[in-house]
């Protein structure tokens, strides 16, 4: 009874569940869901730019070209704009540099020398310029300080300004100076018209005077610092020279003042009156013992000043003079007594004799100024060139190189001391040339005459 219970709610279970096995579909197994591909983004056209239209092109703007400066031999480059200024190099022959500026009175250029970093100063003389300087800017540099003997001076520290140039009123007056003829052998003593300029042959000097011979450098006569009376020497080679003294009341009439070996360098004393000069005191030998002498200009005995040191056995030259200059109150002459030539103040009667110079140059041919302040006088440089130098005359210092370019000799002051006449090679010969006394505006007197004009010794 139990078993058959049991077989019964077996089989109703299972008619159960095979009613429920076909009375409803089976669901389904939902698929995932995947995302939307994603597509490229759709280009977006660009907003166009407008362009402007092209501009009509226009002819380029020329480039200014600055001057420039070629000098016409070497030159030295300073630091400023005159010769005060120290020398900063040298500028060979033929070079050229840009200009990039110039001085208040134009007579000097800043060029880019060696470079535009580092530009120095030429003077406009000793360049030829091309290209326009009138629109140039005037470079303003401050003076060099004047320093003196001993004394450091400290570099200036306040805002340079233009330095004032100095006027000299025109040279004027009557310059002589010497032209050796070959006509008639002889060295012609030739005075020189500046204003107007003219040229007039006046005296026969013969064919060996004995600063030309010698090759002193100084001038072998002298005009009369207050009348028209010259003195000068004239030689026929033999062993005595002559002076030759013009008439006070008629320059061409002279009178032989004295004969004597080895005349040189004749100078007037301030008066006119007495007449200094360098002569040799052996006649009838080759060189004998030089003396500076004075005789009266109108003749007389000539009187024994001043000796050369030189000594008794004749197995050296000694010692030597080559020039003297009479001033309104000492002479100057040049002398080897150190071992080089170099300049000397001595009193009028031969007393005091004092060294002015010494750099232990060849120092010589002195002139003094008109007002006795200062003297010129020629110096052999480290380069091995001749230049005209100042000096002043108390004791020699503050020396200062005038000339610059080519051999420079025998200095010659104006009546009115502000200029000086010299003879210079610098234009490829041998020429009397000028300049003011601080060495600017410098002329050549001589470019209209044929021959070699050398020596100038007297201006009035």
């Amino acid at each position: 009874m139990k078993l058959r219970r049991m077989f019964l709610l077996v089989a109703l279970l299972l008619v159960v569940l095979l009613v429920s096995a076909c009375g409803s579909a089976p669901t389904p197994t939902p698929k995932p869901t995947l995302p939307p591909p994603t597509l490229p983004p759709t280009p977006v056209p660009p907003t166009a730019t407008p362009i402007p239209p092209t501009p009509t092109p226009l002819p380029p703007t020329p480039t200014p070209v600055p001057p420039q400066a070629t000098t016409k031999q070497q030159v030295n480059v300073r630091q400023g704009p005159g010769t005060t200024f120290a020398i900063a190099g040298k500028m060979p022959a033929n070079t050229a540099a840009a200009i990039v500026g110039k001085s208040e009175d134009g007579k000097w250029f800043q060029v880019a020398f060696p470079d535009a970093a580092h530009p120095a100063w030429v003077p406009g003389e000793f360049v030829t310029v091309t290209g326009k300087i009138d629109q140039l800017p005037v470079v303003a540099v401050a003076p060099p300080p004047t320093a003196t003997r001993g004394t450091v001076v400290a570099a200036a520290t306040k805002t340079p300004v233009a330095t004032p140039t100095q006027a000299f009123p025109p040279a004027r007056g009557s310059l002589g100076f010497i032209v050796y003829d070959n006509a008639q052998n002889s060295y012609l003593l030739y005075t020189l018209g500046i204003e107007p300029r003219n040229y007039s042959a006046s005296r026969l000097m013969g064919p060996a005077p004995f600063d030309l011979a010698r090759n002193t450098n100084a001038a072998p006569f002298t005009m009369a610092p207050n009348s028209a009376r010259v003195a000068f020497v004239f030689s026929t080679g033999a062993i005595r020279d002559t002076l030759r003294v013009t008439h006070p009341s008629n320059p061409d009439i002279w009178v032989d003042v004295y004969s004597h070996q080895g005349i040189s360098s004749p100078t007037f004393s301030p008066d006119g009156k007495t007449i200094a000069y360098v002569g040799l005191d052996k006649a009838g030998v080759d060189f004998g013992m030089q003396f500076i002498y004075t005789i009266p200009a109108d003749g007389g005995t000539s009187q024994r000043l001043f000796p050369s040191n030189q000594p008794e056995q004749q197995q050296r030259a000694g010692e030597v003079y080559r020039g003297v200059a009479w001033g309104k109150t000492h002479l100057l002459f040049a002398s080897n007594l150190t071992g080089q030539f170099e300049i000397w103040r001595l009193n009028s009667d031969g007393s005091g004799p004092m060294q002015l110079t010494k750099d232990k140059r060849e120092n010589i041919s002195p002139a003094w100024s008109p007002d006795g302040k200062t003297y010129a006088y020629t110096s052999k440089q480290a380069d091995g060139t001749y230049q005209i130098m100042v000096a002043n005359a108390f004791d020699g210092s503050a020396p200062r190189k005038l000339t610059n370019a080519g051999h420079n000799f025998t200095p010659t002051w104006s009546p009115d001391g502000n200029w000086i006449a010299f003879m210079s090679n610098r234009g490829g010969k041998m020429d009397v040339w000028v300049m003011n006394k601080n060495g600017g505006n410098v002329q050549q007197l001589t470019d209209k005459f044929a021959g070699q004009g050398q020596a100038p010794g007297g201006w009035r």
